[in-house]
């Protein structure tokens, strides 16, 4: 599950009122809607860990995020974990101070190699970061085998988490940072979890046609998830026995809007369009109002659905309708 830090998976944690908190699913700005994290070159959201090493070793974190009105502008980011400080006891979410902590990246220009956000007001997936987790110092590798040394083979099995932070800001304006998080979970002795399949998971119209490019109409949107992309997982109670549950996904969405727009009860209110549902189950109706004017010349109109399971586990659709 992605937490926020200064933003929530990307919303900020400040209280403000309902008159003045925009909708979660509207873009607006800089912003981390998600962080996908998979084993390199395979599919697991999990890592495992035998008391010295990881395995597998190398992970990958794919940020999915939104610079709507950067222009383009150089971006710049730090990546770094550590071991959960106990963020479900109410402890704040943080690396600080934490002999745990790796830093995998620290104020590092965020690389082009696909011109992937030189576009202006870009919305999207950027390139995956590796984190190899055995190439942390020895003395930090002590750390975690001394952690786990202390679990119960229950708590071992059932997993505990690693924070994932990542970081991302203007490279002009560091002020400007956004920071989000990401568990992933760490256990010996099952089978990891996989994130949802990309091929098996669908954005679709009510009517079960497909979401291509982007709707112009009024559309009621729907994902469509099997139950054979729906995995069953063992957990351990607290005397040892196990237990087979089976998965549940949720859909967060997000829609590209103008500036200091803000959404009201169920009114049309961006110029990209207006969804009534900012999270949704899989095949549970969310009603997408088109927009009212003509496509924006100086970028596209996005709609992003990030599927994501109840372990940790996503994965990422995104629809696109440019100038």
């Amino acid at each position: 599950m992605l937490r926020p830090v200064s933003v929530l998976f990307l919303l900020s944690l400040t209280a403000c009122s309902s008159e003045t908190m925009p909708r979660y699913a509207t873009i607006q700005g800089l912003r981390v809607l998600g962080l996908v994290i998979n084993s390199q070159g395979g599919n697991d959201a999990e890592t495992g860990f035998n008391g010295a090493l990881f395995s597998p070793g190398t992970m990958e974190v794919t940020p999915v995020i939104s610079d709507l009105y950067g222009a383009g502008r150089a971006l710049s980011f730090s990546l770094y974990y550590c071991l959960d400080p106990g963020v479900g006891l109410g402890v704040p979410p943080s690396c600080s101070g934490n002999p745990s902590r790796v830093d995998v990246a620290t104020d590092q220009a965020l690389a082009n190699p696909n011109n992937e956000y030189v576009t202006p007001n870009f919305t999207g997936s950027l390139s995956p970061v590796p984190i190899n987790l055995n190439t942390a110092t020895a003395g930090v590798l002590s750390v975690y085998s001394t952690k786990f040394a202390t679990l119960s083979a229950i708590e071992r099995f059932n997993g505990v988490s690693i924070l994932v932070f990542y970081e991302i800001y203007p490279t002009a304006n560091p002020s400007e940072k956004v920071t989000a998080f990401k568990r992933l979970l760490i256990s010996n002795g099952r089978t990891l979890n996989q994130n949802p399949v990309n091929a098996g998971i669908d954005i679709q119209r009510e009517d079960g046609t497909a979401l291509l490019p982007f709707p112009t109409v009024e559309t009621f949107l729907k994902a469509v998830v099997p139950s054979s992309n729906l995995e069953t997982y063992p957990v351990q109670d607290s005397s040892g026995n196990l237990q087979n549950l089976t998965e549940s996904i949720e859909v967060a969405w997000f829609l590209t809007g103008p500036a200091d727009i803000e959404c009201s009860n169920d009114k049309e209110c961006t110029t990209d369009g207006y969804l009534s549902l900012s999270r949704s189950s899989p095949d549970e109706l969310n009603r997408f109002t088109p927009p009212t004017k003509p496509t924006p010349t100086d970028r596209s109109r996005i709609l992003i659905g990030i599927a994501k399971d109840n372990r940790g586990g996503s994965t990422v659709k995104r629809f696109e309708q440019t100038p």
